[in-house]
Parts: structure tokens; C-alpha cells; sequence
């Protein structure tokens, strides 16, 4: 039975959309989701998960069973260029096939960067969401419409069997993809620009004999008769081939017949088994809303930014809005902050997806500009003299290009670099670090993302990280912070989300190298840092001070207004009892 009141109803059931239900469900909120598709994904569509997505997948408990589906790290080395897969090598971009770039890689997370195909991506979240008893999961199910009121929303819908219903909720996450219907029901403009029309292949081949030694992730493929990029899915038998094609041509145009004939010139044979699985026609496109809410509706993933594939950005960026959601919701519905918190959820996050969607389109064109464009339409003649002894001129100046295009692929400091700048956080007067993609520089400057450093605690080996609590703030303090614990126990039995609080150094909470985090985290001995329950600093005080400053940062990252007098007063006398 579908329920007719729900908390939060989620509208879509991909990556986005079931990672939206499984949070919610942890916090314990009545959810109901509506999915117009029987299942789950049959295309692999996107694959990349980036690491801070695996950090939440692991704060989630299924970053294993991610692991599990993934591609395996040995075939995930590098980015390949190549006019076939028994063709010419015309260059390569390594990653984890550096050791120095592995060993980067190492110190930023406790997990690692993935290629989980979104077939066997949605599954794993799926299962997760279903054992949520107060999570209801409706696939096969198709909202007809939406109506806004000043207390909910009603959602009329209608199941496959022809059964059709309404169901009230409080509030609407929308994440139904890239032509979102719910978009259009409220009313919410969209724009940007389409970057042309692509066509994917999915396919079963073994095609190990020609990759064995080349365990590329992508193989952009550059000849006469076609131009795009392969995927590897498994690194042996499933793949996925998109390619742009011009604008005289219609999807139609590619029947399996010519699709088979396209997938035998990016192998370079005819000699070898295909089975095609699937051919999905699809537009690249970089856009975004105008707002990411409109009332009780928010806007997630494909259907608040529809951003190019040239980076692997869209799966990761819808899933960093509803890590940020999700907890702002629980703290709505609990009635800790008031419904004002939930206007921060566009602050925050559409300035992050902006520039996710203009890097991917600035990816595409710098393939472009250097002859690269690969999943761009590409009819150059140029290409027509580019395999055998003839082409190596052509095949040297496309090298050249390479390695201008690191940043389409190996890009830390977009993962990690990004922050929020709201009225939630309390700025500390340091300078906001330069953006670069390429390149990560750990900082716990309030409204960052708090960095990971190995640490120990209750026994265990863990990541610091691993303390966040998407039920809670968590205040890191330094081994004579003792006061700022006491101070925030003062505020036991007020109407405020729970905040864990530990001390950092030997023999205290948590144990690690304290010279390190110290640095790490900008802090001294008596200095601490409060973190948002999505693992964002929401303030920080590098040495001692007046607690008072603590719990109104406290107050303010919710929303509210700083404490009472008479909270105060019972704050200082806790604070004076501890010193």
C-alpha cells in the first residue's frame, strides 16, 4: 500500500533518489518514494563515484557492497588514447598506475575513488533504502501532479497496474532527472545550453585479449570512421560506447546493424562476438535552475543541474545536495530550527553544482580545442589520417593535447575543495583558498569540508571523519579544550539537535598524531572546531576563548538566534564551574 502521508515523498528513484530515501530513512523520517520505472536501471548511464560520494556511501554502511560492484581498482590506472583497441596508442594520462599519484590519493580519504556502473549502483542503495521500515519504495509508479499548499504538498499519482491515488506530505525532494516533470509543476525556469546529441552503446564483448595491458578506465577512440570513448564496466566484458553525432542525423539513424559496424571499428576487427544490450540516445546539456527549491519542493541532481558527463560530476553532485538536505529536514521535522534552515539548502548548494556544470562544459570544450572532442561531434577530416605509419603526425599533434586534460579526469580539489558560504557558518577571518580542480590543500576553515586524518578511538582504527554524525554536530577540541565540552553540557535538556564532543590528543577521545591535526585543522592545544552533521566546519576558534562564541555558532548553524540570557548565564556558570 502506498502511504497517503508521509514526512518527505521523494520523486525519482535513481542514485539521487534512492540515496535521498536511505538518508532519510537512517534519520528515522517517514519517507515515501515514486519511481515511474518498474526497476532500476538497465543502461549503466553514469559509473564514476567520486571519493567524497564514497565518504557518504561509507557513512551510509555500503561502501563496501559499492566496492564489491565497482570495477576493479587494477583496471581503473589511467585515461587511454588510442585510434582502436588494436589500433595505435596516441597517448595516456595515468592515475593510480603513479605511485606518487596513488599515494596522494591515499592521504585524502580513508576510501577511494570508484567506477560502479549505475546498474549495479542502484541495487546496492536500493536494498539499503528497503530496510528503512519507515521508508516506503514505489516503483512502477507515476506521479501525475503536484499541488502546493501552505502546510504540504499533495501528490496525485497513479500505479502501473492502473491504480491511482494521493498521498500528503510536508515536504518534496525532486530528483526525476534531466526532464523533470516536477521542474515544470512548479513552475521553475532552467538554463544554459544543449552541447549536442550522443548516442550509448551498452554491450557485451570479451575484449580482454586487447586491454589486458592497457587497464584503462576510458579509451577515447579517434579514427575515420568514428570517434568517442569506451568504458569499461568489469574490465573484461561489459562496455559502454557514447559518441556525438551531427544534428543532420537522428537517433533513428542508429539501428544495431550500424551500431554493430561502429563498435568494430573502435575494436579495429570484425573477427569478434558483440551482443548488443542496449542503444539509449541521449543530449549532453549543462544547465541549471534558477533556484534549487520553490515552497516545499527541492530540486536534486539531473533536475536541478543537468551537467555534462566530461568530468563524472552527475550522479556526485545530485548526491552532495541531499547529504546537505537531508539533516536540515530532520532538524526542520524535530523542530530544533525553524523552517527557515531549509532556504540555505540553495545558498549552499547551487553555487557548488554552478560550478560543477561550467567545469564539465569548460572539460568538453578543451577536448574540443585540441582535436580530443571525443563525445562532441567530430566529423574533422583531420581524423580521416590518423591510424598506420600515414598518421603519426596526426597522432603526435593530438598527443600533445593530452596532457592539458587532467582536469577532466583527475580532479581532488573539486571533490574536496569546495565550501559553503552561508549564514549558517561562522567565519573565522582566514582567506578563502584559491579553487583548483587538480589540486587539493586540506583546510578545516569554517564552511570546508573537515579533512580526514587516521585516528584511533574506542579501540579502533578509524578516519576522523568517521566521528560525523548525520544526526548530530560534533565538536573536535584540542587536549586542553575541556572547557568547551563543558560548556555545550550546559545546554542538556534544551531543544537543540545533539553535538558529541571529544577531545584530541594522547590518551584523550580520540588519538592521533596531534602535531598533524593541529596543523590540519588550524587549531592549538586549546582551540576546537564544531562540524555540521554533513562533515562541513561550521566554525572554528584556532586558540582559547569565550565559550559563549561556541553555542551562538551552534545556534546560528541551524538557524536560530543565539541563546537566551538566561541560557548564557547557566553557560558561564558551567564554564566558570570547569575552570
Amino acid at each position: 500500500m502506498i502511504p497517503t502521508h508521509a514526512d518527505v515523498a521523494v520523486i525519482g528513484g535513481g542514485p539521487v533518489g534512492l540515496t535521498a530515501a536511505s538518508l532519510l530513512g537512517r534519520l528515522g523520517i517517514n519517507c515515501v518514494l515514486f519511481e515511474r520505472n518498474q526497476t532500476t536501471a538497465f543502461h549503466p548511464k553514469g559509473h564514476v563515484v567520486n571519493t567524497r560520494t564514497m565518504e557518504i556511501f561509507r557513512m551510509m554502511g555500503i561502501a563496501e557492497g559499492v566496492d564489491a560492484e565497482a570495477l576493479p581498482l587494477e583496471r581503473h590506472a589511467g585515461i587511454g588514447f588510442v585510434t582502436s583497441l588494436l589500433g595505435d596508442e596516441i597517448g595516456a594520462i595515468k592515475t593510480r598506475s603513479d605511485p606518487e599519484w596513488a599515494r596522494i590519493e591515499r592521504t585524502q580519504s580513508p576510501v577511494l575513488k570508484r567506477s560502479c556502473p549505475q546498474d549495479r549502483l542502484e541495487p546496492v542503495i536500493r536494498n539499503h533504502a528497503e530496510g528503512f521500515e519507515s521508508v516506503s519504495l514505489n516503483f512502477g509508479c507515476n506521479i501525475t501532479g503536484i499541488e502546493q499548499h501552505d502546510d504540504g504538498v499533495t501528490l496525485s499519482w497513479e500505479n502501473s497496474d492502473g491504480a491511482s491515488g494521493t498521498t500528503q506530505a510536508k515536504y518534496v525532494i525532486a530528483a526525476d532527472g534531466t526532464r523533470s516533470e516536477a521542474r515544470d509543476a512548479v513552475g521553475l525556469g532552467i538554463s544554459g545550453e544543449s552541447m549536442g546529441q550522443q548516442i550509448g552503446i551498452y554491450f557485451h564483448a570479451d575484449l580482454w585479449e586487447y586491454v589486458k595491458d592497457r587497464p584503462y578506465l576510458l579509451m577515447w577512440i579517434y579514427n575515420a570512421r568514428t570517434s568517442g570513448v569506451l568504458i569499461s564496466l568489469d574490465g573484461r566484458n561489459r562496455w559502454t560506447y557514447n559518441f556525438g553525432y551531427a544534428e543532420t542525423e537522428t537517433r533513428h539513424d542508429f539501428t544495431e546493424e550500424r551500431c554493430l559496424e561502429i563498435l568494430h571499428a573502435v575494436i579495429g576487427t570484425d573477427d569478434i562476438d558483440i551482443e548488443i544490450k542496449n542503444i539509449m540516445p541521449w543530449r549532453m546539456q549543462a544547465r541549471i535552475v534558477d533556484s534549487m527549491s520553490k515552497g516545499r519542493v527541492f530540486f536534486a541532481g539531473d533536475a536541478a543541474h543537468p551537467l555534462p558527463p566530461t568530468g563524472g560530476q552527475g550522479v556526485n553532485t545530485g548526491v552532495a545536495d541531499v547529504h546537505n538536505l537531508a539533516w536540515k529536514l530532520d532538524f526542520v521535522l524535530r523542530r530544533f530550527a525553524p523552517e527557515g534552515l531549509l532556504e540555505t539548502y540553495d545558498t549552499e548548494r547551487r553555487p557548488v553544482a554552478k560550478f560543477n556544470v561550467e567545469q564539465s562544459a569548460r572539460n568538453a570544450r578543451a577536448m574540443e580545442k585540441k582535436g580530443l572532442s571525443g563525445m562532441l561531434f567530430n566529423d574533422s577530416k583531420f581524423l580521416s589520417n590518423i591510424e598506420g605509419p600515414a598518421g603519426a603526425a596526426n597522432r603526435a599533434k593530438l598527443a600533445e593535447g593530452i596532457p592539458e586534460q587532467r582536469a577532466h579526469f583527475d580532479y581532488p580539489g573539486q571533490t574536496f575543495g569546495f565550501h559553503y558560504d552561508s549564514s549558517l557558518v561562522t567565519g573565522d577571518g582566514t582567506p578563502e583558498p584559491p579553487t583548483e580542480v587538480e589540486t587539493y590543500t586540506p583546510t578545516a576553515r569554517p564552511g570546508h569540508r573537515a579533512p580526514h586524518i587516521p585516528a584511533r578511538f574506542e579501540g579502533r582504527d578509524i578516519s576522523i571523519i568517521d566521528l560525523f554524525d548525520l544526526e548530530a554536530f560534533t565538536l573536535l577540541a584540542g587536549p586542553k579544550g575541556q572547557a568547551w565540552k563543558a560548556a555545550l553540557d550546559g545546554l542538556d535538556g534544551k531543544p537543540l539537535p545533539k553535538v558529541n564532543a571529544y577531545l584530541v590528543g594522547h590518551g584523550l577521545d580520540v588519538e592521533t598524531d596531534l602535531d598533524a591535526w593541529k596543523d590540519l585543522y588550524g587549531v592549538s592545544d586549546e582551540g576546537a572546531v564544531l562540524v555540521r552533521p554533513d562533515g562541513h566546519v561550521a566554525w572554528r576558534s584556532s586558540r582559547g576563548g569565550d565559550a559563549d562564541a561556541l553555542i551562538a555558532a551552534l545556534f546560528r548553524s541551524i538557524g536560530r538566534n543565539s541563546a537566551s540570557e538566561a541560557e548564557t548565564a547557566t553557560r558561564k556558570t558551567v564554564l566558570n564551574a570547569a575552570s
